[in-house]
């Protein structure tokens, strides 16, 4: 009895699976990479624009320990400094609201799909050829999620994760639902009769749900950046940062990174200045302020997931700061500066349907023995072969107010402080000068 119970449930799952898996037509396939791409397109920002805040608020960080810059020097000085970064991830940039791809139905847009000339009072007396039969089923299907939307009858998640998040989420669609709406849409009555069997067979075999992009429960962001400062040139230091590209792991993958700035003292047009012995020269100031432009560029690229998903992304980084320190008995110094942070990124995604799609749409095979989706196996499950793409920029702007100590050991100091903006981070770092 056992054996025969166990023969039967391996045959009812196998059962299933074929069912599940019972290849897409050609027009389902491109709704459903449409569809994707739309969904992608449209909440790609708000997926995206957390981890953006935290990049511009931990790279435009520890650039400076002290305001002083020497006016005049008998020979160039080098600080090498290694610099580390944290921030605690908050819990609303985990998540944030999907929009859905939607669209009101219009008759003017019908005209690029073909020659359709509707005539309400004799349907008859219309006439319709239609020369983009996947345009137009998608562009239906984008009008049937209106009707279903302002109904009430479909229905998008709450909230989503955004790329910080840890949750997968699913946009879930009725095929009878779907059915109802296509067959009552204004335009259904009209179309050939050829074109509305496409259409309800496309409907019927739409995906039962859509993966929304999940997050990589990222709760900390780290980095670490080692930097060299050479000067002085009338008050002026030059500062350098650089990371050759490294393999950081399959959750973040090549990173390179590269800065260069320029500090100028501003307090030494209102510091009394006298001569050292060796002939520098040092201000006699009530404290040291400091203006400080840095530029930075960054390069991502990354393989995600089974379908090995494609990312590049370039960014732009500005910081324009003015920063001040004050020494107290020369045992410690105070340092605070206020910064304008810019960020601009241009990612390129090149992906592949989600593999939960994929299976339902027969392009990859389920196995009920291991309960996992399995790689392509061409000919009979190829996977999905036609990969879509998706440009974003995204821009951050943002102010940052920063607040530290400075604690020199002769030619070695160790700093820390605390970092004010969208996205507050701790920051430290030890430094060397010779």
């Amino acid at each position: 009895m056992k054996k025969f119970l166990l023969f039967f449930l391996i045959f009812v799952s196998i059962s299933i699976v074929k069912l599940l898996a019972a290849p897409a037509s050609s027009y389902t396939i491109d709704l459903a990479r449409s569809f994707s791409k739309d969904i992608f397109d449209l909440n790609g920002v708000p997926y995206l624009s957390p981890m953006v805040k935290a990049v511009n608020a931990t790279s435009n960080s520890r650039f400076y320990s002290n305001a002083y810059v020497p006016h005049r020097v008998s020979s160039p000085y080098f600080k090498l400094t290694i610099n580390g970064m944290a921030g605690l991830v908050r819990s609303q940039d985990k998540y944030y609201s999907p929009q859905l791809p939607m669209d009101s139905f219009s008759i003017s847009k019908l005209s690029k799909y073909g020659t359709i000339n509707i005539n309400f009072l004799d349907p008859s007396k219309s006439d319709i050829k239609i020369i983009d039969t996947a345009g137009l089923i998608n562009y239906l299907f984008k009008t049937i999620m209106f009707d279903g939307y302002k109904s009430g009858k479909i229905v998008p998640p709450e909230r989503a994760s955004t790329i910080l998040g840890k949750d997968t989420t699913h946009l879930h669609l009725n095929n009878n639902v779907l059915s109802e709406l296509v067959q009552n849409h204004v335009i259904y009555q009209f179309l050939p009769q050829e074109m509305k069997d496409t259409l309800l067979k496309v409907i019927k075999q739409v995906p039962s749900f859509f993966t929304l992009p999940a997050g990589g429960n990222i709760n900390t962001i780290i980095a670490g950046v080692p930097q060299l400062e050479i000067g002085s040139f009338y008050g002026t230091e030059l500062l350098l940062r650089v990371i050759p590209p490294l393999d950081l792991g399959k959750y973040i993958g090549e990173f390179a990174f590269w800065g260069i700035g320029i500090k100028h003292s501003i307090s030494q047009y209102f510091s009394n200045y006298h001569e050292n012995e060796d002939g520098t020269m040092f201000e006699d100031s009530p404290f040291d302020m400091a203006l400080q432009i840095v530029y930075q560029g960054t390069n991502l690229k990354n393989k995600v997931g089974v379908t090995q998903s494609d990312l590049n992304a370039n960014a732009q980084i500005w910081n324009a700061n003015l920063h001040f320190s004050k020494s107290i008995a020369e045992v410690i110094d105070f340092y605070a500066g206020i910064s304008y942070n810019y960020i601009d990124i241009d990612a390129k995604f090149k992906y592949f349907l989600p593999v939960e799609t994929q299976m339902q749409l027969g392009l990859l095979r389920y196995d009920p023995v291991s309960n996992r989706i399995m790689p392509p196996e061409p000919p009979d499950y190829p996977g999905d072969t036609n990969p879509q793409t998706t440009k974003i920029g995204l821009v951050n702007e943002s102010f940052q107010v920063t607040l530290g100590v400075n604690k020199s050991f002769g030619k070695f100091s160790i700093f820390a402080d605390y970092n004010i903006s969208k996205f507050n981070i701790l920051t430290a770092g030890i430094q060397y000068t010779f």
